[in-house]
């Protein structure tokens, strides 16, 4: 079954462009068995079938070429999609929230026709989606209108809600192994052979994955993150301004007693002292054209991975606050630790000239405070270039390093291609530490290095690294470690296990000093915290 919303609206499927048309004036359900159905919604100059008006809210039934007025516009039967050709299907399901759907599945976020399953009768089964909030398989959104595979144990949630394939009448195809496979999974219990066991019992909805299976499923959910963030400098209520007009008349600007109110850190790589860009005065705005002035998006590029079709993504707490963490927080420590050596100099030359301003009681009030000016995205498969990145918002952020997850969402509220795919994390993701066991197969996907290791002619875009691996440490309550090859960049990148079940988020390695693969990953258990208690952020 399919809906077809009539109206003005531009998010109607068949637009009509008139005045006299209501925004969603009526709609026309395409039964499986060729049927259709006409309603009213409640129209302002009603809806006509051979100039006869029909009462608003009762389905009437209409035949394809019937004349159907809506106002005063006719409808164009070529925008009604003809009937599928359904001749290779021996049985078809419709499943949804209205009562005329085989399967009924309850809920806001379930269309009233939000899918189709179809019996092949080469006993192949497939589920169609149609509906506006999605359908997942084995939590992974499916292309609508297109046919894709199921089997009974696959996990299929209709808008958020899970579907028990098992208690629906889906005829599902018999096989003459059957009781061959049960008797061998007999002699297998007998034989006490353990990992027989373990492979017929625990599947995840599916069984095991390749990595190459992974990769399919999931390297359209992974985007590319860059960002740009300054620090904030304030004593109390003093005005720096009004101190560097001190300074200026004591003619000691040019000794380098300016005091910024807003700076840019970075380590000289030379010498390995601190560098200090002044944006005192500059908007957020200004400072990321400063940078994108040359081209150079970001001072920094991480990954993410869409958790819903609202364009939400997860990434690491570090890679929108920073200065949270080393090397940045040392850096912090070292600049405040030099600015309040100066501030104490600075204040014996203002006693020293009889200038009664008290900056020591100032000093002791003095912060320095990170701000994040941009977060943005560029997804899998688009050029790298300024004017293709997608703005993004934090929507949930706490303070704690050791939980080391973070929330944000692209400002349109929207995934930004349609080819993107994001990870239900209803029934994709496991939370047991007691699944988290040494040498379990761990797979990642992200962009380790930013655009280092990009080919920026490519056009085919920017394209995601993935790496296998295995777990090689439990290393405590809130991290385990792999041998999963990556780098600088990844951070945020999610980790699967062998099921394609989302097992915990990358954000930290070792020293490149060392030999690579010693990496750790956030345990996933912390990404649904985060979801169930989110953090207020201003």
């Amino acid at each position: 079954m399919r809906l077809l919303k009539i109206g003005r609206d531009m998010s109607c499927d068949i637009v009509l462009h008139s005045e006299n048309v209501s925004a969603l004036h009526a709609e026309l359900t395409l039964m499986n068995n060729g049927d259709i159905l006409l309603e009213d919604k409640g129209s302002r100059n009603g809806t006509f079938i051979q100039n006869q008006a029909i009462r608003p809210g009762a389905q009437v039934n209409v035949r394809r070429g019937d004349a159907i007025r809506f106002g005063d516009v006719e409808l164009q039967w070529g925008q009604v999609p003809l009937p599928e050709d359904n001749s290779a299907y021996k049985a078809i399901y419709g499943i949804g929230s209205h009562f005329n759907n085989d399967i009924q599945v309850s809920g806001g976020t379930v269309s009233r026709y939000h899918a189709t399953i179809k019996v092949g009768r080469d006993g192949k089964v497939y589920i169609i989606d149609h509906s506006k909030n999605g359908t997942t398989v084995d939590g992974m959104k499916i292309t609508p209108h297109t046919p894709y595979r199921i089997k009974k144990t696959s996990a299929v949630v209709c808008g958020g809600v899970p579907v028990n394939l098992r208690t629906t009448p889906v005829q599902w195809p018999t096989s003459v192994w059957k009781p061959i496979l049960i008797a061998a999974a007999c002699a297998v219990l007998l034989a006490g052979i353990g990992w027989g066991v373990k492979k017929l019992i625990d599947g995840r909805g599916g069984g095991e994955l390749t990595d190459g299976e992974l990769y399919a499923r999931y390297n359209h959910s992974v985007v590319m993150l860059v960002g740009i963030y300054h620090y904030n400098i304030t004593m109390g209520d003093l005005d720096l301004d009004n101190l560097n007009t001190i300074s200026q008349q004591l003619g000691l600007l040019k000794e380098g007693y300016y005091f910024p109110s807003k700076v840019i850190l970075f380590r000289d790589k030379s010498s390995g002292g601190i560098n200090t860009l002044n944006a005192s005065g500059a908007s957020s705005k200004e400072i990321i054209e400063a940078f994108n002035h040359d081209g150079n998006i970001g001072l920094y590029s991480a990954t993410g991975f869409f958790i819903s079709d609202n364009g939400q993504l997860i990434t690491n707490l570090h890679v929108v606050k920073p200065w949270l963490f080393e090397p940045e927080a040392k850096l912090l420590e070292e600049y405040k630790s030099q600015l309040t050596y100066k501030l104490s100099k600075f204040s014996e030359m203002l006693i020293s000239n009889s200038i009664p301003l008290g900056l020591s009681a100032y000093i002791s009030q003095l912060k320095v405070e990170g701000e994040l000016d941009y977060i943005a995205l560029i997804p899998q498969g688009d050029i790298f270039d300024v004017d293709n990145t997608i703005k993004c918002k934090v929507l949930s952020a706490g303070n704690d390093p050791n939980k080391d997850i973070a929330l944000i969402q692209t400002v349109s509220k929207r995934m930004p291609a349609s080819d993107c795919t994001y990870l239900n994390m209803t029934d994709s993701i496991e939370t047991d530490d007691e699944s988290l066991t040494v040498g379990q197969h761990v797979y990642t996907i992200g962009f380790p290095a930013g655009m280092g290791l990009q080919n920026r002619k490519n056009e085919e875009g920017i394209q995601v690294y993935a790496q296998g691996g295995d777990i090689t440490q439990q290393n405590g309550e809130y991290e385990f470690s792999y041998n999963a090859a990556t780098t600088g960049g990844a951070s945020g990148s999610p980790v699967f296990n062998k099921y394609g079940m989302l097992i915990g988020v990358h954000h930290a390695g070792a020293s490149q000093s060392l030999t690579q693969g010693y990496n750790y990953g956030i345990k996933a258990k912390y990404v649904k915290e985060l979801l169930d208690s989110p953090h207020k952020v201003n």
